[in-house]
């Protein structure tokens, strides 16, 4: 059913969410710490080494290659003195910015320099100011990683001279690393949750669909609802609690049947000295035309007395012969020709063949019911169209007329006993079928009632 559907999709979603919100609530800071305590180890790292640095550059010439900027072998030799430095400091770039950061001396990758030098401005002014700058992580065309750290190189007679330093912090890809493995994880976890929340789920909500298809069988009056399995928690105690509410209904519905039988019963025959001393009077009165008339009215309304009695026995007392195994064509082909004496203009077409356990007389008054509402719903030249088909061990006859759709405000009470639309109507017709159809192990079903037609469905046991 759609609406457990939804339900274990809820479930599903709700759990992978929280999931979600756990897996990232633990793991980014988690990295955020592992990726900021190995920044800070670097940075230390590189203040130390950018300490020692300054203090092996001789102040004197940075003074000369400043004051003689045409010097080039001199540039050059120092330039030689840094890159032989570089291995021994763990560092990518040494550079010497003067007061307006323009690139005094560099060694190593020229290119980072000059980006550094441009994009780092903020933590040089910072060196300036307070002797010694961090510069956050950046990468390069490569994608590889660089820390730059900035140190005030402090010359009497050119102030603002600033040393930097770029350090490769390529090993802060396995933070990277770690952050991959924890979505990798995370991911993992979440699809194996789903998947188990919605076996879960499956089984949370099967019970709860054969508990909401045993309500809708107590309220079809199925003789054999579905048996839930036993189960000792919430759901097994409501099934159990369902169960013994069917019961009841049954034992009730079998005393109102009961009751109706015995009452139509004791009816029944006095009824039948009426009608034979309604029949003898009508005789009597054949030549007196205003008494024959009244004895007219008496007979017939005995007669339809008694048609209702009948009725009520039909619909209340249970099946008191062996069944027997009937061709079901057969007996509509017989109902069919009863009925062409009122609606002798109407058209049928039977479809298919097939034997059922049913009692003859029973079963017929049944699809007698049926056929019959069909003829009065639907016009001549409308088609009643029977089908009778065979699935496993049981025969579904269908009856499908193309008249009036029965309101939809009134299908759910269309099996009520004495639930009636016509004015003249005991509103037993639909009952009779429906309880005749039970006792036969059976069940009866409006299928569809719109503008293509309205169909009822009787299922029987297969002969």
């Amino acid at each position: 059913m759609k609406l457990f559907t939804r339900l274990a999709w809820k479930l599903a979603l709700f759990t992978g969410l929280l999931i979600l919100l756990t897996v990232l609530a633990l793991s980014i800071p988690v990295y955020w710490l592992t990726r900021n305590t190995l920044e800070d180890q670097l940075a230390d790292h590189l203040a130390a080494n950018i300490t020692l640095l300054s203090g092996a550059i001789d102040p004197g010439l940075i003074s000369f290659i400043i004051q003689y900027p045409e010097s080039q072998f001199l540039r050059d030799s120092l330039e030689t003195s840094l890159k032989d430095v570089l291995q021994k400091y763990s560092a990518g770039t040494i550079y010497i910015l003067d007061s307006e950061n323009i690139i005094l001396l560099s060694a190593g990758n020229k290119l980072n320099a000059m980006h550094s030098a441009l994009i780092h401005k903020p933590e040089i002014e910072k060196a300036r100011e307070t002797g010694i700058g961090f510069a956050p992580l950046y990468q390069d065309e490569s994608g590889s990683s660089f820390k730059s750290v900035y140190k005030l190189f402090e010359i009497d007679e050119y102030p603002g001279i600033i040393i930097g330093l770029d350090a490769d912090a390529h090993f802060l890809k396995y933070t990277e690393q770690l952050r991959q493995r924890i979505l990798i994880i995370g991911g993992s976890v979440l699809l194996i949750s789903v998947i188990a929340v919605m076996i879960l789920a499956q089984t949370l909500t099967q019970p709860l669909r054969h508990l909401t298809e045993f309500a809708k069988n107590i309220g079809r009056g199925r003789a054999e609802p579905p048996i839930l399995q036993k189960r000792r928690d919430e759901i097994g105690f409501l099934g159990k609690t369902m169960e013994e509410m069917r019961q009841e209904i049954v034992k009730r519905e079998k005393e109102n049947k009961e009751l109706i039988a015995s009452v139509a019963h004791e009816i029944r025959n006095p009824l039948a000295g009426m009608q034979v001393n309604a029949e003898l009077l009508l005789e009597a009165t054949q030549n007196h035309k205003d008494l024959h008339t009244y004895s007219c009215a008496v007979t017939n309304e005995i007669a339809n007395l008694s048609n209702i009695v009948d009725n009520f026995l039909a619909y209340a007392r249970p099946i008191d012969a062996t069944l027997e195994s009937l061709s079901i064509r057969t007996l509509i082909d017989e109902i069919i020709d009863t009925l062409k004496r009122d609606f002798p203009n109407h058209q049928f077409t039977i479809n298919g063949n097939e034997k059922a356990l049913v009692h003859p007389n029973k079963i017929k008054h049944a699809f007698f019911n049926l056929l019959k509402n069909a003829c009065e719903s639907s016009n001549e030249r409308d088609l009643i169209d029977v089908r009778i088909t065979r699935n496993n061990d049981d025969i579904s006859i269908a009856f499908q007329n193309r008249g009036e759709p029965i309101p939809s405000q009134i299908q759910s009470q269309i099996f009520e006993a004495f639930f009636s639309t016509k004015g003249s109507g005991v509103g037993l017709g639909l009952s009779i079928a429906k309880s005749v159809v039970e006792q036969h192990g059976g069940h009866i079903r409006l299928t569809h009632s719109d503008a293509d037609g309205t169909e009822f469905v009787i299922d029987l046991p297969a002969g």
